[in-house]
């Protein structure tokens, strides 16, 4: 599997804002309240970042295998999925939380609901960064190490 890249997270992010922005320009009066929905991109997290450190202790362990005390490969893989995902997921999240927070501080003094929303859009922005953090976190923790029989054919200082 390979990594995802930041050029996608970023592309992500910027697709996200600039839709953010436009349609809450556009449909400002009947969206709802942004509340606080951010506060399970931050559980996602959370788990992601748990997830990521039970997964390094395995490997460094060596106690990945088909055993039943050991992690099972499979779970690692699927794990490594859960983390691109939760990156992508923070990326968009951060991006409608950037399209959000410019679009509110630009009309704080015109607008009283931009008052009411720009610090749970900022939640937003914060969250979603936070959440892209713990995805390639736990991406990067489901690598394994190299073998060392990759290492035979090259000479070894003495």
């Amino acid at each position: 599997m390979t990594r995802i890249s930041t050029l996608t997270l970023a592309l992500v992010a910027l697709v996200a804002a600039v839709a953010a922005y436009v349609l809450t320009g556009t449909f400002l009066g009947s969206f709802p309240p942004i509340g606080f929905g951010w506060v399970t991109l931050i559980v996602v997290a959370a788990v992601d970042i748990l997830l990521a450190l039970r997964i390094r202790g395995a490997i460094s362990d060596n106690s990945v295998g088909q055993d039943r005390s050991q992690m099972h490969p499979l779970t690692i893989a699927r794990s490594a999925a859960l983390g691109q995902a939760s990156a992508v997921l923070g990326a968009a999240a951060a991006g409608v939380g950037a399209g959000l927070t410019l679009f509110f501080l630009l009309r704080l003094g015109e607008l009283a609901v931009a008052g009411e929303e720009w610090p749970a859009a900022v939640a937003v922005l914060v969250s979603g960064a936070v959440l892209v953090g713990a995805g390639l976190f736990l991406e990067a923790s489901c690598q394994t190490p190299p073998d060392d029989d990759d290492n035979a054919g090259l000479a070894q200082p003495t």
